[in-house]
């Protein structure tokens, strides 16, 4: 039943990674094959950080044919919509274009951040660390914030998780929820489901409410 549970989830979360990568990709105008490279970067990046600290070898990304199949599909459907909104912009109605670039990608990386991060937890508890909180934890965030920290320096950007509001803690929040909330005696679902809606929410929060970490600067 989990291991169903989580098996969707991460196929949703792989395609939310793939299209925020691919998006960005597409936002600077690069080739179909750089879209395809930072939509599966961003979508696998992180499992592959999580399987090479837990010692799985070869990473999974190179077993689960199913999610880089569903990675190429979201990054070609990502450039199929902007190449025919750039070919077919003139003749479309006023105001189709217009779409808040920086809130779709924010979304599907949120959601991506929350299902990665309850994902690399469950995958080191199924390795033996369950009495290991400090590094399931660890390894839950790595999960989470790795493929958008590869994404970020590829695009040539400072990555997300050193700028963005809240992100890695929104990360380490839903992860040590999940530790928890996988030793209750909770309903998997209820606890995938209750672990990933925290950091989505605090994330898509953040975003919205313009949460911040201090800074050294509160005015930059």
């Amino acid at each position: 039943m989990l291991a169903s549970i989580i098996f969707v989830a991460e196929a949703i979360g792989i395609i939310a990674f793939a299209v925020s990568g691919a998006m960005l990709a597409a936002e600077k105008n690069l080739d179909i094959f750089g879209i395809l490279v930072l939509g599966i970067v961003t979508a696998f990046g992180g499992g592959v950080i999580r399987d090479l600290l837990l010692g799985i070898n070869p990473p999974a990304m190179f077993s689960s044919y199913v999610f880089l199949l569903l990675a190429v599909l979201a990054s070609c459907a990502v450039f199929g919509v902007y190449r025919l909104l750039a070919v077919a912009g003139d003749q479309l109605p006023a105001g189709l274009l217009r779409f808040d670039y920086h809130g779709l990608v924010n979304f599907f990386d949120a959601i991506g951040l929350g299902v990665f991060s309850v994902s690399g937890v469950n995958v080191a508890l199924d390795g033996g660390f369950a009495d290991n909180p400090l590094l399931a934890i660890t390894v839950g965030v790595l999960t989470g914030i790795g493929g958008g920290m590869v994404r970020d320096l590829l695009n040539g950007e400072i990555p997300s998780v050193l700028r963005k509001n809240v992100y890695a803690l929104a990360a380490i929040l839903g992860a040590g929820a999940y530790y928890l909330l996988a030793h209750s005696a909770l309903p998997a679902f209820a606890s995938v489901l209750l672990a990933c809606s925290l950091t989505i929410g605090l994330r898509l929060a953040a975003t919205y409410f313009r949460w911040h970490l201090p800074r050294p600067n509160p005015k930059g």
